[in-house]
Order: structure tokens, then C-alpha cells, then sequence
């Protein structure tokens, strides 16, 4: 299980490299579209659950 923090790194990293492709006019591969939203959505959960406990 990564932390919080780790999992934002992540996103973070994913995401650079998203923006690189776009630079060279490469489309993003699909395999990272689907870890950035998975991402996304357990760093989203992480934060309400959080605030709940």
C-alpha cells in the first residue's frame, strides 16, 4: 500500500510525463490515462476518509 503522499508523487510523475507527450505531439498511452484516474480517485478518497476519522 503506497501512503498519501506517495501516491501524489505518483500522479505528479504520471502527469510530467503526460505533458511531454503533448510537447512532442505523442498521444498518451492509454495504460497511463487509467493509472492517472485511478490516482486521482484513491488520493480523493484518501482525503474524505481523512476528514471523517
Amino acid at each position: 500500500m503506497f501512503t498519501l503522499a506517495e501516491k501524489q508523487h505518483l500522479l505528479k510523475l504520471l502527469k510530467q510525463k503526460k505533458r511531454w507527450g503533448w510537447l512532442n505531439k505523442q498521444k498518451a498511452e492509454e495504460m497511463d490515462a487509467i493509472l492517472i484516474e485511478k490516482l486521482e480517485q484513491m488520493i480523493r478518497n484518501e482525503l474524505v476518509n481523512q476528514k471523517h476519522l
